[in-house]
């Protein structure tokens, strides 16, 4: 008899409303107001799994004539691995602060 071992599927957190909230705010990166993506963190992702909506950055988009600080996150390949990470996780943590000084994010007990 063979051993069967089973994981389940992890979830992955997902919000509209979260989503929106940060497309409000200015780029966290150049401080660009109007232009806005909700940019996900490139960890935890890869094959069929999808990055958690936890973990967004608000990071300008391209636009004539100007590459977005998201792209440039992306796909501009400038950043050292380790050096992209820090700047994801500054670009979060920014995120949040200027969601909770805004009062758009909601703790609830």
């Amino acid at each position: 008899m063979t051993a069967r071992v089973v994981f389940p599927k992890s979830l992955t957190y997902r919000s509209e409303t979260l989503r929106r909230a940060v497309v409000m705010l200015p780029c966290m990166q150049c401080g660009i107001e109007g232009h806005t993506q909700a940019a996900h963190m490139n960890f935890g992702k890869g094959g069929a799994l999808k990055a958690s909506d936890a973990a967004l950055a608000a990071l300008c988009a391209d636009r004539p004539g100007v590459r977005g600080c998201h792209a440039l996150l992306d796909q501009g390949g400038k950043m050292p691995k380790a050096d992209r990470r820090a700047f994801e996780f500054e670009m979060v943590a920014k995120t949040y602060i200027a969601l909770a000084e805004r009062g758009l994010l909601e703790v609830l007990r």
